[in-house]
């Protein structure tokens, strides 16, 4: 496993950790600032990271919906990094999406072919 908290910087991911400290002396429980986000991903992560078996609580909010960012509140069973558990939950997504851009390209040059006709 790899150390991914970058404690002079206090982020995580590039992203701020909101309670580094606790972080740091427990990273079981992880609260980031996930900015330029919504629903989106924030639905979708809580959905992935509720269904791990190593997730004990997850959740996100939107602080208020004027500002473009999301908190992501992670809790993992001691002794799991919760920032480990965050990266897979993120590989994860990353290939859903990637795969659902493949099949709306595809479906898109299909449609656009019999379009042409």
């Amino acid at each position: 496993m790899r150390n991914i908290l970058l404690l002079p910087h206090l982020q995580l991911f590039g992203k701020v950790v909101l309670d580094a400290e606790g972080y740091a002396e427990d990273p079981s429980c992880l609260t980031i600032v996930l900015h330029e986000e919504d629903h989106t991903i924030g639905n979708s992560l809580k959905h992935i990271l509720a269904r791990m078996t190593n997730v004990e609580f997850c959740g996100y909010n939107v602080p208020h919906p004027l500002e473009d960012k999301i908190l992501l509140r992670l809790q993992t069973k001691q002794g799991v990094v919760a920032g480990t558990v965050l990266l897979e939950a993120l590989t994860h997504l990353e290939t859903i999406f990637a795969c659902m851009r493949e099949k709306f390209e595809a479906s898109y040059e299909e449609f656009s072919k019999t379009g042409e006709s």
